[in-house]
């Protein structure tokens, strides 16, 4: 499949937007999917949030497709940096965009990210982090890249069998979010542990009867946790260093896991000091 480029213009407008062929549109199509992601090293980041997130971000951005009135439309702080990609950007029909889009109502902007992907070695993870042991909701995925950043934890690292990172889904849902972190994936438990032991980090697991946090570790991190429906395995949980949970003082089963994790992550981080 051919993943070239129309026409970069010069001034927007709609007469101007010109036709994506059908290669175009069929190799934009492909990035919906995970083999087809992985084999061209590239994947879709829909909407103006996220692209403009990304631009500030320094992600690598290979190419920008935009309807003209959308163009038009943008505030000066997003016409500066989305000018900073100068000649990726290209001007295409709203029709095109509905066409390569994952959403039924697309925005009408939408870029192609260059995948990036981090090994577990050496220097490239730093503590604190959290690890996340075979979820498969990219919306939860999503969400939780959002805590991260709110509460400074740079490192996102997935077990296998976990969602892709890069699915459109975790993407849009994180907001932009994804482009301020490092994102590890496919890493065994075994490898997080002998990378924690090399670095003097303390591994919290996560299970419904663990306890919570009276004061915020002295030592790096990382925080361990399962899906809403299997949680962790009893291997991980003894295993770690100490198992966290999140009182309950009312009722129900449990609680989403983007939510479980900004309460965790608050009682890690947090001084004491309201």
């Amino acid at each position: 499949m051919s993943n070239g480029n129309p026409k970069v213009l010069n001034k927007p407008t709609e007469n101007q937007a010109e036709k994506l062929s059908k290669s175009q549109r069929q190799f934009l199509r492909s990035l919906h999917q995970k083999k087809y992601r992985y084999q061209s090293g590239r994947f879709l980041i829909e909407g103006l949030k996220p692209v403009t997130e990304a631009v500030l971000a320094s992600f690598p951005i290979e190419s920008v497709y935009i309807v003209p009135d959308l163009y038009e439309k943008l505030n000066e702080k997003e016409r500066q940096l989305l000018d900073l990609l100068k000649g990726k950007i290209h001007f295409v029909t709203i029709r095109d965009i509905q066409q390569i889009s994952t959403l039924s109502t697309p925005e009408g902007i939408i870029a192609i990210g260059v995948i990036d992907q981090p090994v577990l070695a050496g220097n490239r993870l730093s503590f604190p982090g959290i690890y996340l042991w075979e979820i498969n909701d990219p919306g939860n995925l999503g969400a939780i890249m959002r805590t991260a950043r709110w509460f400074s934890v740079k490192n996102i690292i997935l077990s296998p069998n976990s969602v892709d990172i890069y699915s459109p889904k975790a993407v849009r849902s994180s907001m932009g979010s994804m482009f301020f972190l490092s994102g590890f994936q496919n890493v065994s438990f075994e490898e997080l542990c002998s990378s924690a032991k090399q670095n003097n980090v303390m591994v919290f697991a996560t299970d419904m009867l663990g306890t919570s946090l009276q004061s915020p570790p002295t030592v790096p991190w990382v925080l361990v946790m399962g899906s809403e429906s299997h949680g962790l395995p009893r291997h991980i949980l003894t295993s770690a260093a100490r198992t966290l949970g999140v009182p309950r003082y009312g009722s129900g089963e449990s609680l989403n896991l983007s939510v479980s994790v900004g309460i965790l992550l608050y009682q890690l981080i947090h001084s004491g000091k309201v």
